[in-house]
């Protein structure tokens, strides 16, 4: 009994750990608007998501996982192979995808119980944003060192 009390313990410790991080990563400001270009190149539909979801208009459940679900794969592929120099993850994006996908699971849990779904998706967006503003900062930061120009053409990715 003792050792499910500890394990217990220390995942809600780890998940403490991981959602502080997340919620201070989510806190940067980045010095442009990187992720309207993002969007743009690669039809993300999180940005239209989470603007229904805050004027509490109506949405399908299901149609809306599924929509952040993918912009989440999507982001998370151009991020390890959109950049040629740029082959992993930070830190703070793997924590950031951890933290994506337990909040992903929690919402299946939050909708069959009807728990706030809106707040989780909500956080969800917010995620793929950061995700979004770093890739374009990614993008903009190796153009301006390399002159390849043509790493901000969606058709070569």
């Amino acid at each position: 009994m003792m050792s499910v009390v500890v394990l217990v313990t220390a995942s809600a410790l780890y998940l403490f750990y991981v959602q502080t991080i997340c919620k201070k990563a989510l806190r940067r400001e980045f010095g442009r608007a990187y992720f309207k270009q993002v969007i743009e190149a690669f039809r993300l539909e999180y940005p239209q998501l989470r603007d229904s979801i805050a004027s509490n208009g109506p949405f399908n459940y299901a149609q809306a996982r599924l929509a952040l679900k993918w912009d989440f794969f999507t982001l998370r592929y151009l991020l390890k192979k959109g950049v040629p120099s740029w082959r992993h993850l930070t830190r703070v994006e793997r924590f950031l995808g951890l933290y994506f996908r337990f909040l992903l699971f929690s919402l299946a849990i939050r909708h069959v119980f009807n728990l706030n779904e809106r707040e989780a998706m909500v956080k969800l967006a917010s995620i793929l944003q950061y995700l979004a503003n770093s890739l374009g900062e990614r993008l903009i930061f190796t153009s301006f060192t390399t002159g390849d120009w043509e790493l901000l053409n969606p058709a070569r990715i």
